[in-house]
Formats: C-alpha cells, sequence, structure tokens
C-alpha cells in the first residue's frame, strides 16, 4: 500500500491523548471514537501451532505447556526441524548367514526409519544419541525435568494455600452478616487471613490448614557448597563443545552444557487474539478460528473510517516566514463523506472525560503495568505539544467522493479551478494550504504543525436502542511532522 512507504510523518491523537499513525489506531462503531493499543483489551481466542497448523482449546494448550509435540525447533539455532527418511538394515544373524540367493539371514527387508535434522546448521538428532524412529510424525521422547517432583510440590501447596483462604473468606463474609453491633478487629478491616496472621505472630499453622494439608516441606538453605574440580583452570577449553548463554537459556529445564547434552526443543503454540473496547467491551477486531485463514470476523481498524492524510509536499520552514503546504485528503467508506479542516482549539475538550473507569484493581493494576510503555508523545488538553507553524485552514466544506475499488486503476485525475483544491482522483483530492512560522521559532528545531478535521461518519450497524439518525460529524485532531525550522534570510 501507498501509506507503506512514508513514515510517519501525520499522527492521530486518540481518545486517550496517545499521538499514533493511523495504521496503528482503531475505531469504535459504537463508541465512535478512535481508539489505541491502551485503551483496548487482548482475549486470546486460540491456540494452534504455526508450522503444522494443528488447533487446540486452551484446556488443552494448558496441559502440553503451550507447546507443540508433534513440530521441534533446533537447540542450536533455533529453526524448525525437519524429520528425514532413511532405511535401517536389520542386524544379521551369523549362524544364519547369508542365503545363496544374497538375501540376510531370516530374510528380512530394511524399515523405513525418520530422525530430526536441521537444514541450517545440519544438526541432528542422531548426534545426542536420540534414537530412530519408526513413525514420522509424534513418538519422540520426552525428557523430564529433574526438578519435576519440587515444582509439582510447589503448585500443590500454593493451590491449597489458595483454597484455604478462599474458604476463610467466605467465612468472614458469613459472620459479618451474622454478627450486628461488634467492634470490627483488624482482620476485618485489613482483609488479613488467619493463616497470615499466625504467620506473623510466629506461631505454628493450626491444624488441618494449607501447610499441613498439602504436606509441603520447605527449602533449606545450605552453607556448603561443591568445590570446582582440580582441572578447572588448566583444563584447555574447547568453545565447539560449549553450549552459548541463548542455547542454555532455551532450555531452563536442563541448561545444558555440553553441546553433546542438547535436545530438540518442543515449538511454543502462537495464538490468535481478539481485541475489545475499554469503555464499551464491543469487539474491535476478532479473527477466524481457523489457523489457516488471515482473514477477520471483525477488523474496525481507523484506516478504514477514519480519513486518510497524507503530506505531499512542504516548502522550506522559516521564522517568521510563510510557505505553502500540500496535502492529499483519502476517504475509505463507501460513503460520500464531508469534511472540513479546523484549528485544534476549535475542538471542544468534550468527551475528554470519557474515559475509562479506573477505580477497579484490575484497572489500577493495568495502568501500572502501562506506565513505563506509556512515556511516548501524547497530547495533553491542558499541555499541547509545543507547535511553531501554524496553519490556515480553508473556511469550506469538502466533499469526498465515496471509496471505489475499480476506480483506483483509473489515472486520470480531474484538475479543479481552485486556489485550495489541486486535483481530484475518486475517493482522493489534494489540497494547497499555508502555513505561518512564529518568528521565535529556532534553527533546527522540529516544525510541527496542529490540524483538526471534523468530517462525517455514517454508521452502518447502529446500537439496538440507538437513535434512528445513522449520520455522526466526528472530529480528529493531528499532528503533522514538517521537518526542522531552517535559517531565516535564505
Amino acid at each position: 500500500m501507498a501509506y507503506l512507504t512514508q513514515p510517519d510523518y501525520v499522527k492521530y491523537k486518540c481518545s486517550c491523548g496517545q499521538l499514533k499513525p493511523i495504521t496503528s489506531l482503531y475505531f469504535c462503531r459504537h463508541c465512535l471514537k478512535i481508539r489505541c493499543g491502551f485503551c483496548i483489551c487482548h482475549e486470546v481466542d486460540s491456540h494452534y501451532c504455526a508450522y503444522c497448523l494443528e488447533n487446540m482449546p486452551s484446556s488443552e494448550a494448558r496441559l502440553k505447556k503451550n507447546r507443540c509435540s508433534s513440530c521441534f525447533d533446533c537447540p542450536s539455532c533455533f529453526h524448525t526441524l525437519s524429520t528425514r527418511a532413511t532405511l535401517a538394515q536389520p542386524r544379521q544373524d551369523p549362524a544364519a548367514g547369508a542365503g545363496g540367493d544374497g538375501k540376510v539371514g531370516d530374510g528380512k527387508q530394511a524399515k523405513r526409519v525418520y530422525y530430526l535434522s536441521c537444514f541450517n546448521c545440519r544438526w541432528t538428532a542422531r548426534d545426542v544419541g536420540i534414537p530412530d524412529q519408526p513413525v514420522a510424525s509424534g513418538g519422540w521422547p520426552e525428557r523430564t525435568s529433574p526438578h519435576a517432583t519440587r515444582v509439582n510440590q510447589l503448585l500443590d501447596y500454593y493451590k491449597a494455600v489458595l483454597q484455604q483462604e478462599k474458604q476463610e473468606k467466605i467465612e468472614k463474609e458469613r459472620k459479618k452478616f451474622a454478627v450486628r453491633g461488634k467492634y470490627i478487629t483488624l482482620t476485618d478491616k485489613t482483609g488479613l487471613t488467619g493463616a497470615m496472621a499466625r504467620s506473623i505472630a510466629g506461631l505454628p499453622p493450626a491444624e488441618g490448614s494449607s501447610l499441613a494439608l498439602a504436606g509441603f516441606t520447605p527449602a533449606v538453605a545450605s552453607e556448603e557448597v561443591d568445590e570446582l574440580p582440580e582441572d578447572a583452570f588448566t583444563k584447555e577449553v574447547n568453545l565447539n563443545q560449549i553450549t552459548s548463554m541463548p542455547q542454555r537459556l532455551a532450555a531452563p529445564e536442563w541448561q545444558p552444557t555440553q553441546v553433546s547434552r542438547l535436545h530438540p526443543i518442543a515449538k511454543l503454540l502462537s495464538v490468535k487474539r481478539s481485541q475489545r473496547c475499554r469503555a464499551c467491551d464491543h469487539n474491535l477486531t476478532k479473527p477466524e478460528y481457523n489457523p489457516g485463514s488471515i482473514k477477520f470476523k471483525i477488523e474496525l481498524l481507523a484506516y478504514y473510517h477514519v480519513p486518510e492524510v497524507k503530506i505531499i509536499s512542504c516548502e522550506m520552514v522559516r521564522p517568521g516566514g510563510k510557505s505553502t503546504l500540500l496535502l492529499k485528503l483519502a476517504n475509505p467508506t463507501p460513503h460520500e463523506m464531508t469534511l472540513k479542516l479546523l484549528q485544534p482549539s476549535e475542538v471542544p475538550i468534550e468527551e475528554e472525560k470519557e474515559k475509562v473507569d479506573k477505580d477497579t484493581s484490575l484497572e489500577k493494576s493495568l495502568d501500572k503495568s502501562l506506565k513505563i510503555e506509556k512515556q511516548e508523545p501524547s497530547w495533553n488538553p491542558r499541555e499541547p505539544p509545543t507547535v511553531l507553524t501554524q496553519i490556515t485552514p480553508p473556511g469550506v466544506t469538502l466533499t469526498l467522493a465515496p471509496r471505489d475499488d475499480a476506480a483506483e486503476y483509473d489515472d486520470d485525475a480531474r484538475h479543479e479551478p481552485s486556489h485550495i483544491i489541486l486535483w481530484r482522483k475518486s475517493n482522493k483530492l489534494a489540497l494547497r494550504l499555508e502555513l505561518s512560522t512564529a518568528l521565535s521559532a529556532a534553527e533546527g528545531a522540529p516544525a510541527r504543525a496542529a490540524l483538526a478535521l471534523q468530517y462525517s461518519y455514517r454508521n452502518t450497524v447502529p446500537q439496538p436502542g440507538a437513535p434512528p439518525d445513522r449520520d455522526h460529524a466526528l472530529r480528529a485532531t493531528l499532528l503533522l511532522d514538517l521537518g526542522t525550522v531552517g535559517a531565516a534570510g535564505l
């Protein structure tokens, strides 16, 4: 597409204030708002293997530890392993000898066996002593983690602790409604469980508690450390026989130190996810269930609903001077669209307060987890980005024709005798705008201009119980990157 050839010179303001290119935004046709990646929730629809396209439910994927049982990655270079076939000659009985017709022993024929091989680094399963298998798919030996017993004990312990805390919470709620007029204890106000209170006080766990039920033995630190071998500093090191850090971390259960102990790594499963709007909880994207399909059942991307703005050319921006900016506008919808250019100050700070309710603990924890990632360019209504260049919008209403896929192959552009509109072609038009730069702009500073669009949108899927009017007047705020401010007087 054409927008892939142009960097993100034009960024749109999301409803939360983030500045993103139009290809990274979504449009909720129920809220009629632009949403970015921080304004949506992600849900896992299905798990599948990207190599063999095997689809499996979430419960089965959890049992298989989110790994495919028939596809493997190379432990040396991490490319996908392929299955190769070969003929295995049967063992010959020395007492039987060869017959007069040249057949072996009892007349046995060679059997076809299979092994794993990497076409990239030439690593094979035979290098580490994995026996060949009689079938091509499945049946490969699985290694058991040496810490499997301890991990299972930890899982059983925490399950018992969780079950007991749930039971204590239920009993506490029951007592709260059963007993009236009594003083609220510290544990009632802070939510401190009985097991936690006994642990803080240094008392042994109560009989029948999770610690006793799980039969869990806590780990004890030992002061004794195994000594290094005598030849640790004198033995010559062969780097070809020692694994690298990525190879060790790819198998955290074993972390092999020798190349001869590398084993195939089961391929991780991929997921198909759907995305929902945080405000109204409606789907924004929902893929097909079939893992071999790349189509979507629902795909509410902003690129298909919000008018696209691209920069054709811009003259050198100089302090205190005026220049010309050429923009191209496109209507992505199958309906006629009316468009008007405004100053960002003319857009009311409306529904900016229509933020998602973040009083719940889930939203608070999510906001904390995204705190670092959200340190990106944003548009704060109280402190907007520094804009050194002012765009003079024309006081006219523009009309954009609906999108027509057949007209994309028409190369004829219609030129109009206007000082504003340069040409029209299908659902696109080119505009000539005037720029004025502040006199205080320093040479080399980023030249940025802000612009607001007021466009008409026809909602083809209105909400139940909504008014019958399907046409809406929406607004979008843009920030244009025009390069840097040049020297004055040139």
